[in-house]
């Protein structure tokens, strides 16, 4: 497939080392700004020279500051459906966003860490990606990014700023950890420990993440902050932050125990899954992943070869439907799509081996 050199960048989330002492455990940060212009309506009751409008004096005023140097931009209207499909399975942009529109662009740096989607529900929405428990440099530099935006913000003197979604009015900031929790869900530990933290941390949201689709995989958890009104973006970052540690402790509690008890029916569920993956000659991204994340636990306590944090991240984005197509002329569908993520994993590994032999 041919692809368009603006979505070609890797995420940083991917590509550089973990941020904060949290292990394997937490895959990324993410930290998401909204703002709307004042005088216009939200983009969702915009007509199309207001939309046109609203994403001229942002550009205008993104283009002036030298904090976004390092962004281009693109009309989604002017992006191929292929290479809107990666930036949706890269979590650049949303399933929304992708359909494009009137006055619809999207800014993404170079480095692959910072994106800005110009007229989705909201006319700027400022996203910023760290590894690992980044949220502070996050958080940080989205910051700086707003303050460098010369524009007046939709703003109540009670309330805050104005969004779209009712559920973001006050700081319009969301404040996201991605973990991967495999020893949790594989002991008895799960729901003392879901309970216990929807009792310790009731202003914050978790759930299943879902990496592709609708089918939640691979135990990937979302932890965000449920409230935006009445705090302040600082109180967000550190309620999401030592919520997150809070419950990565319970994670590393729980891999102890499986550690301790090397010979127990976890080791032969992480060889049976490594047998999978290893010689599968079809797999869903489900099925895949479930087996990964199996694999990805017994490789981080000890009983199989070591995955690289980054490599493991990075069989996220490349087992998906789009991502395999990237070396194919067409776009795959089924059954060669599981083909073809069968034959990733095998080769992954098969890598694994040789290196350890």
């Amino acid at each position: 497939m041919t692809e368009d050199s603006f979505v070609s960048a890797e995420p940083a989330w991917v590509r550089d080392a973990a941020q904060g002492t949290a292990g394997s455990a937490v895959q990324l940060s993410s930290v998401r700004l909204r703002r709307n212009i004042e005088g216009f309506p939200f983009p969702g009751k915009c007509s199309k020279s207001e939309l046109y409008d609203s994403a001229a004096i942002a550009l205008g005023s993104i283009g002036k500051s030298t904090v976004w140097n390092e962004c281009n931009f693109r009309l989604v209207d002017d992006l191929d459906d292929f290479s809107k499909h990666l930036l949706l399975e890269m979590n650049t942009i949303t399933p929304g966003f992708m359909n494009g529109g009137a006055g619809r662009f999207l800014l993404r740096d170079a480095n692959g860490r910072t994106t800005c989607m110009i007229n989705e529900e909201d006319h700027i929405s400022i996203s910023v990606t760290d590894s690992g428990l980044g949220l502070a440099s996050a958080f940080e530099t989205i910051e700086n990014m707003e303050r460098s935006v010369d524009i007046k913000p939709a703003r109540d003197v009670v309330l805050g700023y104005l969004t779209a979604n009712p559920a973001y009015v006050g700081t319009g900031m969301t404040a996201t950890v991605i973990l991967h929790l495999p020893a949790l869900d594989a002991t008895a530990e799960f729901p003392g420990a879901i309970e216990a933290f929807r009792k310790d941390w009731s202003r914050l949201e978790m759930g299943r993440f879902h990496v592709f689709g609708d089918e939640p995989c691979g135990n990937f958890y979302a932890i965000s902050n449920k409230i935006t009104l009445s705090v302040t973006p600082g109180e967000i970052i550190d309620t999401v932050y030592m919520g997150t540690q809070a419950l990565v402790s319970r994670e590393l509690f729980a891999r102890n125990k499986i550690r301790n008890a090397r010979q127990g029916d976890m080791t032969d569920k992480f060889w049976r899954a490594w047998g999978l993956l290893r010689h599968a000659k079809k797999l869903s991204f489900v099925e895949a992943f479930d087996a990964f994340s199996l694999v990805k636990l017994g490789a981080d306590i000890g009983v199989l070869p070591g995955i690289d944090d980054r490599k493991w991240r990075r069989m996220i984005i490349g087992s998906q439907k789009y991502h395999l197509s990237r070396a194919c002329p067409v776009i795959l569908e089924q059954p060669e799509e599981q083909y073809a993520r069968a034959a990733l994993f095998r080769q992954f590994i098969e890598n694994l081996s040789s290196s350890v032999n």
